[in-house]
C-alpha cells in the first residue's frame, strides 16, 4: 500500500518542477498519438505508404520544434521566478521561497507578498499622511491664533491620536523651573486641572525634562527606576512623557497614556509623537517670537510717549503721575509708592509721593528708618526683588507701607540718580502672578522713574539757586550800595538771612581777643543774647570760631560741642544748628549762627547759601574798615602834597607818598644818571626877530613835543634855559636802562624835528636847529636851597660835561653826541660815528665823543 502511495506521489504533478511537467506534457501530446497512429496504421496496413515515412518525419521534426520553443518558454518562466524570489528575498524582510513548490507557485506567492508589501507601505503612507496633516494644522495655528493653551490643547488631541490613546496632559515649566502648570487635560477629569501647579521634583515627568529625551513606562508598578504606585494618578500602568524642546530648551511635558486598556506603548508611539512634538514645539517658538515681538513693539511705543511725558512741559508731582501712568499700562500694578533718602540722615526714607486709584494710609513727607528691612536689602544691593506674599513681613516698616495696605504682592527696585543708589520704587497688587509676568519691564519703569525724580530734582535745584542767586545778587548790591558803616551792614546781612534762610532764630558774634561778643541776632532769643559772650572752643559757635569750619548739628544731643547751658540761659530749645565762620584773609571775624530750621533739618545746601551771604558779609565788612583807611591815608597824602609840591617835582611827590620802607631816601641821594639837554640854535636872534608874544607861543609848543618825548622814555625835565632844558633819566627812580631811555628820547625828539622845523616855516617863516648831548656819570640829587625855595635838581661835574657837549654839537644840524660813559651804560646796540677825544674839563681829562646816528637792529 505504501509503495503503491509512494508511486502516485511520484508520478503526481503535485510540487513537480516545470521541467517534469514539460516532459509529461510533451508524452501526452506526443508519445502517446505516435504510438496510435503506428497502431491503426499496421492495422489498416497503409505503414508502407510512401508519404507515410515523410509524415513521420516531419511530425518528428516539428514536435521536436514545438518542445524546444515550449522548453524556451518554460526556461524563461523558472528565471523569471528565480529572479522575483531573489529580488524579494532581499527587499522583504521575512519572504522565503517554500521546499518543493514549482516556480509558478513561487511567482504566485512573489506576487502576494509584493501585494502585502503594497498593503503595508500603503498604510504607512497613510500614517506619514496624517501625521503632515497634523503638522500642517499645528503650522496653520501659527496664523490663526496667538494662544498657545491652544495651540497645546490641539496638540495634545493630535498626540492622543496618533498614540491611539484617550488620556493625556501638557505640562509648562515656569519661569523659575520649579514648577510644572497644567495648560491642557484630557480624560483625567478631576484629578488634575488646568491650571495647577505641580511640583518639579515630585513628577515623574521630570526624568523626561533632566534626561532632555522621552519616557516610555510600559508598567509603572513594576518599573524599578519610580518605586512607587502611581496607576491612580496616571490614568494606566503604561504612558509616554516626550520632552517638548525648542531651539534653546525644554519648556515642558506632554503625557499620553490609555484609561483602561493595559495595552504597553511601543518604540513606534514615541517616534510618531517626536514629530508632532517637533512641530508643535516650532509652532509654539513661533508663537512666543511674536508675542516677545509684540512686547518689544509695545515697549518701544511706550518708552517713546515716556520720554515725550519726560521731555514735556510737565512738572513737579504731574510729571511723576503722568510717568507712572504710562508705566501701569505695561506693569499691571495697583500701588505705586516712591521713596527717597533723607539727605540729613541717609538712613532714613521719606515717602516722596505715592500713586494709587483707591484710598489708602500714607501720607507724603513720613520718615521712616530702613535698618533691618527688605528695603535696606534692596538699597544695600542696588537690585530688584519680587515678594509674594506681603503676610510674611516682620518689620513695622514693612507692615505699614507695603502689608496694611491691602495688597497681597509687591516688587521692589532701586532707584538710582547720578549713578548711586537714591531711593526705592515699591510696585504692589492685589494677585501675585500679575507681577511675575510683567517684571521684565521693572527696569524700564525703575529707570525712566528715576530720570523724573532726577530732572523734577534737577528744576527744583535751579529754581531754588535761581532764587539763592537773585538772593545773593540783592544782597551783594545792597551791601556794595550801602553805608559804611560796619554795625549798619552787618545789621542788613542778618535782615537778610532772616528772610531768606527758614530758621526760628539766628545770631551774630565777632571775635575779639579770643572772645566772641554778641553784636546782632533775630528771633526768640535776640533780647536775651544782648550782653551774651562766648569763649573761643566753647559751645557750637566756640568750636566753629577756633576751627574756622562751618559745621551742622541736625541733633544737638548727639553733638559733643554743643553746651545746653546756654539753652538754660536763654530759656531756648534748640534741637538744631548750623554755624558758619566769618572769615577775612585767613583770619576768623566771627560767626553767624542760625537754630532750628522749620519743617526739616539742615541740608549742605543750606550750609553753602549761608557761607555764600557770609563772603558778601565779609566783603563788605572790608570794604568798610578800607573805607576808613583809604580816608585816613588820603587826608595823610594831601598833608604830604601840600607840604612837597612847593619844592620838588609831581614824580618826586608820587614817590614820596607812595614810596615804601625798602626804598632808599630820596633827598641828598649821590646817584649815577643819565643827563640829556637840549639846545636851540640862534635862539637869541630868533627871539628879536619875532617878538617876546610868538617866542613864548612857539617855545611852548616846541617844549611840549620835545618834553612829551623824555615823559615816554621815562625820564623828567629838570630845568628850563630858556632855549633848551635839562632833562634826568634815573631819578628818582633808577633803572637798568636809564642810558638807553635817554638815547631813545633823543632819536624820538631828532625824529620830530621836521614837522617842528616845517611848522616854524609856516608861522614865522624860519626853520629851527636844535643840538643834543647826552651824557652819563654820578651826581648829586636832592633838594637844593633854603628854607623859602627849593628845587628838587642835581648837581655835580657830570652836569658842566653834559652842557659842555653842546659846544662840539653846534656845526652838527639837528645832531646827537653822546660821551664814551653813555655808549657803555646803553645796553641796545648804537649806530655810531666817532668824533674823537676831547679835553672836556681838567678834572675829568680827556673824553671820548661819538655823534649818534640811530639804534642798529638784532
Amino acid at each position: 500500500m505504501k509503495l503503491n502511495k509512494q508511486w502516485l506521489s511520484d508520478i503526481s504533478l503535485k510540487n513537480k518542477k516545470l521541467y517534469y511537467k514539460l516532459n509529461i506534457i510533451v508524452g501526452l501530446f506526443f508519445v502517446f498519438p505516435v504510438f496510435g497512429f503506428l497502431f491503426y496504421a499496421v492495422k489498416y496496413d497503409f505503414i508502407e505508404d510512401k508519404t507515410l515515412s515523410v509524415f513521420l518525419v516531419a511530425l518528428l521534426i516539428f514536435s521536436f520544434l514545438g518542445f524546444l520553443i515550449l522548453r524556451h518558454i518554460f526556461n524563461s518562466m523558472i528565471n523569471i521566478s528565480k529572479r522575483i524570489s531573489e529580488k524579494l528575498h532581499n527587499d522583504i524582510s521575512g519572504y522565503h521561497v517554500e521546499n518543493g513548490s514549482d516556480e509558478l507557485t513561487n511567482i504566485i506567492h512573489s506576487f502576494s507578498a509584493i501585494e502585502h508589501q503594497f498593503k503595508d507601505t500603503f498604510e504607512q503612507l497613510e500614517k506619514k499622511s496624517s501625521k503632515i496633516s497634523m503638522l500642517k494644522e499645528l503650522s496653520d495655528l501659527c496664523y490663526i491664533t496667538y494662544d498657545t493653551e491652544e495651540l497645546m490643547y490641539i496638540t495634545l488631541e493630535r498626540a492622543l491620536k496618533l498614540a491611539n490613546a484617550n488620556v493625556g496632559s501638557v505640562l509648562m515649566l515656569e519661569p523659575d523651573k520649579n514648577k510644572f502648570i497644567i495648560k491642557a487635560n484630557i480624560g483625567l477629569g478631576d484629578l488634575v486641572k488646568v491650571g495647577d501647579r505641580i511640583d518639579f521634583d515630585k513628577s515623574i515627568t521630570r526624568f523626561a525634562v533632566i534626561n532632555k529625551s522621552p519616557l516610555l513606562v510600559n508598567d509603572i508598578e513594576k518599573d524599578s527606576r519610580f518605586g512607587r504606585g502611581n496607576r491612580p494618578l496616571y490614568g494606566t500602568k503604561s504612558f509616554i512623557c516626550m520632552p517638548i524642546k525648542t531651539i534653546n530648551e525644554i519648556i515642558g511635558v506632554l503625557t499620553v497614556s490609555r484609561k483602561d486598556v493595559d495595552v504597553p506603548f511601543i518604540q513606534d508611539d514615541v517616534e510618531a509623537l517626536t514629530s508632532l512634538l517637533s512641530g508643535a514645539a516650532f509652532t509654539y517658538e513661533n508663537l512666543r517670537l511674536l508675542k516677545e515681538n509684540e512686547k518689544k513693539d509695545e515697549f518701544i511705543s511706550k518708552l517713546g510717549k515716556i520720554s515725550k511725558t519726560i521731555n514735556s512741559s510737565l512738572k513737579g508731582r504731574e510729571l511723576i503721575y503722568a510717568v507712572l501712568n504710562e508705566i501701569q499700562s505695561l506693569i499691571l500694578f495697583e500701588l505705586a509708592i516712591i521713596m527717597v533718602t533723607d539727605e540729613s540722615n541717609p538712613d532714613k526714607l521719606i515717602v516722596y509721593d505715592f500713586f494709587s486709584h483707591r484710598p489708602v494710609s500714607l501720607s507724603k513727607g513720613n520718615c521712616y528708618s530702613y535698618k533691618g528691612s527688605i528695603f535696606e536689602k534692596v538699597i544695600k544691593q542696588g537690585t530688584t526683588l519680587i515678594v509674594n506674599s506681603t503676610q510674611s513681613f516682620s518689620n513695622e516698616m514693612e507692615k505699614e507701607l507695603l502689608f496694611d495696605q491691602g495688597y497681597n504682592s509687591c516688587i521692589l527696585t532701586a532707584l538710582r540718580m547720578q549713578g548711586n543708589v537714591e531711593g526705592v520704587l515699591a510696585l504692589s497688587a492685589s494677585k501675585t502672578d500679575i507681577l511675575h509676568k510683567t517684571s521684565e519691564f521693572i527696569d524700564l519703569a525703575r529707570n525712566n522713574l528715576s530720570f523724573a525724580l532726577e530732572r523734577n530734582k534737577l528744576s527744583l535745584d535751579v529754581i531754588k539757586r535761581d532764587h539763592e542767586l537773585e538772593t545773593l545778587k540783592n544782597i551783594g548790591n545792597t551791601l556794595a550800595m550801602s553805608t559804611f558803616d560796619i554795625d549798619k551792614v552787618l545789621q542788613y546781612a542778618m535782615d537778610m538771612i532772616h528772610a531768606v534762610m527758614n530758621v526760628e532764630a539766628g545770631s551774630l558774634f565777632i571775635l575779639h581777643d579770643s572772645i566772641l561778643e554778641f553784636k546782632i541776632a533775630f528771633g526768640k532769643e535776640a533780647e536775651t543774647l544782648q550782653k551774651f559772650n562766648i569763649k573761643l572752643g566753647q559751645g557750637i559757635c566756640g568750636y566753629v570760631a577756633s576751627q574756622g569750619k562751618p559745621l551742622i548739628v541736625n541733633d544737638t544731643a548727639q553733638s559733643p560741642h554743643f553746651f545746653p547751658e546756654f539753652d538754660k540761659i536763654i530759656g531756648f530749645n534748640t534741637r538744631s544748628v548750623l554755624c558758619v565762620p566769618m572769615i577775612s584773609q585767613g583770619r576768623v571775624l566771627g560767626v553767624i549762627e542760625l537754630i532750628n530750621k522749620i519743617n526739616g533739618s539742615f541740608v549742605p545746601g543750606d550750609e553753602k547759601l549761608l557761607e555764600s551771604i557770609v563772603s558778601s558779609l565779609v566783603i563788605a565788612m572790608e570794604n568798610a574798615r578800607l573805607y576808613q583807611e583809604t580816608t585816613s591815608m588820603a587826608e595823610h597824602e594831601r598833608g604830604l602834597r601840600q607840604v612837597f609840591q612847593k619844592f620838588v617835582p609831581m614824580e618826586v611827590v608820587d614817590k614820596i607818598v607812595y614810596g615804601n620802607d625798602k626804598e632808599k631816601a630820596i633827598i641828598d641821594d649821590f646817584r649815577r644818571l643819565t643827563l640829556l639837554t637840549l639846545d636851540i640854535r640862534g635862539f637869541s636872534k630868533l627871539a628879536k626877530e619875532i617878538g617876546p608874544q610868538k617866542t613864548v607861543a612857539m617855545l611852548n609848543y616846541f617844549f611840549s613835543i620835545m618834553g612829551g618825548a623824555i615823559f615816554n622814555h621815562h625820564g623828567i625835565v629838570d630845568k628850563y634855559l630858556g632855549d633848551g632844558f635839562l632833562a634826568l633819566f634815573g631819578a628818582p627812580v633808577p633803572t637798568s636802562m636809564d642810558a638807553d631811555n635817554a638815547i631813545a628820547a633823543a632819536l624820538e625828539m631828532k625824529a620830530s624835528m621836521e614837522d617842528i622845523s616845517h611848522r616854524f616855516v609856516q608861522e614865522i617863516g624860519i626853520p629851527l636847529v636844535i643840538g643834543i648831548s647826552i651824557h652819563t656819570g654820578e651826581v648829586v640829587v636832592g633838594n637844593i636851597g633854603f628854607d623859602k625855595k627849593m628845587d628838587y635838581t642835581v648837581i655835580g661835574d657830570s652836569v658842566n660835561t653834559a652842557f659842555r657837549l653842546q659846544n662840539l654839537v653846534k656845526p652838527i644840524h639837528n645832531g646827537i653826541l653822546i660821551s664814551e660813559n653813555t655808549r657803555r651804560a646803553a645796553q641796545l646796540p648804537l649806530d655810531l660815528h666817532e668824533m674823537g677825544e676831547y679835553e672836556i674839563d681838567s678834572t675829568i681829562g680827556t673824553l671820548k665823543i661819538y655823534e649818534l646816528l640811530g639804534q642798529r637792529q638784532y
